[in-house]
């Protein structure tokens, strides 16, 4: 996804990091269809299919499927380590799957003994991120209410469905993609041909792989639940103080769950929203402008922030409770390592410049001439079904169910109850053949 693209038509099969369906395993339930924000999953011939155009990667389709059928392919340690030196930058979530015992230190350490040539925390990036957003804050281009940029499922959901929204969007490089490019700066020569991103979700696995800026790349992403084993190994074989506390700062550290970011910032009134559903409704809020009072919008995918992220091992809140009283009880070891602070020289090369584009996921098509008479037919062909929304015909809803047919995915007679009103010369004439399948460039099934 680059900032000059324009139109950004969403993830493609080979564009990094996505979502793929273990066929064996989907019984065609409808639970993930259920709980997707974008309509962007459809049940046809019994197997979940995604339509990749619309899909943000927020993992609720992982959440919700009873049979684990969603999967985010990924390499294991021994394939990465095969590569090469491999450097592990670790996502502030990362520290809360571990209890207080486990030191940010003794964490990092334990990442070099299982392989790894390194292991980095998220602190230096956390800061500029933070110093670059207050001046943005601050600046007079700023739209209100601005909303942070840090969660790329909240920043896809608003190129799909708020395009209106994306000069909100706070114009600044999420930390993951910062701290990518000062090790690449610092290291210049030096840095090992992996360097790796171990992610809480699929959409910081995307997003790392397939940033804004090119160099701001990771080679592959890592999800946390690959390494949780071989980790919590190393570090029982470890004492509880086998690693400093002021590896990472406690800002850093907070920065994983909701409130973390707007407390980092100092902005005393910020509107906290945590869950996609619930950051789809604050969204339509500020798209109809009733949230032109609130300054900040710190918005999460994942319910606890990124400590709730699909590829995590703990329950969000558990480790919520020990990432705090970690910070609480080591609050003066942590200080006396001292904070990463950046010269604004530095920060400033953070901020974007262009904005956001938006993504043709709900578009109908892209000559409005032709999207204006789609839309009279999907009103036309939505009024012939029941309204109850279902879901037997494989579609989120009848609304949704009308568009595929008017866009050529879907048939009419897939609808049970239109079907059974209809004679059966008009089933046929109405059903016809299979209706098409999603284009190969859409589909995400395997």
């Amino acid at each position: 996804m680059k900032a000059n693209r324009g139109i950004d038509e969403g993830p493609r099969r080979g564009d990094g990091v996505l979502l793929t369906l273990r066929a064996e395993r989907c019984a065609g339930c409808t639970h993930c269809l259920r709980v997707c924000p974008t309509e962007a999953i459809r049940i046809r011939r019994g197997k979940a299919e995604i339509m990749a155009h619309r899909c943000i990667l927020c993992g609720e389709c992982l959440r919700a499927c009873p049979r684990e059928a969603w999967a985010v392919p990924s390499e294991s340690l021994e394939q990465i380590l095969r590569k090469g030196p491999a450097l592990a930058v670790l996502d502030p979530a990362v520290f809360g799957q571990f209890g207080d015992r486990a030191s940010p230190g003794s964490i990092l350490r334990a990442c070099v003994e299982i392989g790894f040539s390194a292991g980095r925390d998220m602190g230096e990036g956390v800061s500029l991120y933070r110093d670059a957003v207050a001046h943005s804050l601050t600046s007079e281009k700023v739209t209100a209410p601005a909303i942070s940029s840090d969660c790329p499922a909240v920043v896809q959901l608003v190129q799909v469905k708020f395009p209106a929204l994306l000069e909100n969007l706070v114009p600044v490089a999420p930390p993951f993609e910062i701290m990518a490019r000062r090790l690449k700066r610092e290291r210049e020569g030096e840095l090992p041909r992996n360097l790796c991103y171990v992610v809480p979700c699929p959409a910081k696995a995307r997003a790392a792989t397939q940033p804004l800026t090119p160099e701001g790349a990771y080679h592959q992403a890592v999800p946390v639940t690959d390494l949780y084993n071989p980790l919590q190994a190393c570090l029982h074989r470890m004492p509880g103080d086998a690693g400093p506390w002021e590896t990472g700062s406690g800002m850093a550290m907070e920065w994983a769950f909701p409130g973390g970011q707007s407390k980092a910032l100092g902005v005393e009134v910020a509107l906290t929203v945590d869950g996609i559903h619930r950051v789809a409704e604050i969204l339509e809020l500020a798209e109809n402008g009733l949230l032109d009072e609130v300054p900040f919008i710190e918005a999460w995918s994942c319910p606890g922030g990124c400590l709730g992220g699909c590829l995590n091992v703990r329950n969000p809140f558990w480790a919520r409770f020990q990432m705090s009283s970690g910070v609480r009880k080591n609050s003066s070891r942590a200080q006396e390592g001292g904070e990463f602070r950046g010269e604004k020289e530095e920060w400033e090369g953070y901020l974007r410049h262009q904005p956001f584009s938006p993504r043709a996921g709900m578009r109908l098509d892209e000559n409005l001439q032709t999207a204006m008479e789609k839309l009279r037919r999907i009103d036309e062909t939505v009024k012939r079904f029941p309204g109850i929304d279902c879901e037997s015909c494989g579609s989120p809803n009848c609304l949704a169910l009308a568009e595929d047919v008017v866009q050529g995915y879907a048939r009419e007679t897939d609808c049970i109850y239109a079907l059974r009103k209809m004679r059966p010369d008009e089933a046929a004439a109405r059903g016809g053949a299979s209706g098409k399948r999603l284009p190969k460039s859409k589909r995400k099934r395997r």
